[in-house]
């Protein structure tokens, strides 16, 4: 059973990896092969899994100076953002070979402990190409990688997949927030966190849509 699989991804918790204490930091390739591989099977279009390097204490980005796929002798480069995520290829044959990811990091950064954080979250986009029909099917797309990571006896024990989040890139004027329907809800960090009834409903206009930044999944116990 796949149950504590799923349960990282689902709730976008960390997964603590190897101190960076030593360098570089090590990372087992079949790991991120495994979230890779529900992605690549279901061939979503619009939803991916991201992985980033967090310090531990602080929460920071961890910051990638050089990524390398590891075989044996052989290394081969891997995209990586300076700013500490991770865009490792779908690879079958380095799964079964046993590969790991070097990743060294930029200077001053020896005390830092690492994490990997594993999120499901909608792929970068255009903020001017969305609708409420494609954040329905964005949300859609979530809730299916979801329940195809759980496995036949896991989606049992799924918590409650209720909408989608969306992180922004500036809070909401007062104005902007009066004309949302009242069963949007308001986190604590401001995240919006639409149902997928309204998600199905004339939710926004087009200048709220075009302040988000991040989809993630909404998820209440």
């Amino acid at each position: 059973m796949r149950l504590g699989f799923f349960l990282v991804l689902l709730l976008t918790m960390t997964t603590t990896t190897s101190s960076v204490l030593a360098s570089p930091l090590k990372l087992n390739y079949s790991l991120f092969f495994g979230y890779m591989k529900t992605i690549y099977k279901l061939d979503y279009e619009y939803v991916t899994t991201a992985f980033y390097l967090q310090d531990k204490d602080s929460g920071q980005a961890c910051l990638i100076k050089n990524a390398q796929i590891v075989v044996d002798q052989k290394r081969e480069p891997i995209t990586f953002t300076t700013q500490g995520q991770l865009l490792p290829f779908y690879s079958q044959q380095h799964r079964k070979d046993g590969a790991m990811i070097e990743v060294e990091l930029l200077a001053g950064q020896e005390n830092y402990q690492c994490d990997l954080q594993v999120t499901l979250m909608a792929k970068e986009f255009e903020s001017v190409q969305l609708s409420d029909p494609k954040l329905a099917l964005i949300s859609e797309q979530l809730e299916g990688i979801l329940k195809k990571n759980a496995g036949m006896i896991g989606k049992y024990f799924l918590p409650t997949f209720s909408g989608v989040r969306l992180q922004l890139t500036e809070p909401l004027s007062k104005q902007q927030l009066s004309a949302l329907p009242k069963q949007v809800n308001l986190s604590e960090n401001g995240d919006l966190l639409i149902s997928n009834v309204l998600l199905n409903s004339d939710l926004t206009d087009s200048t709220v849509l075009l302040k988000i930044d991040r989809i993630t999944p909404w998820i209440t116990p």
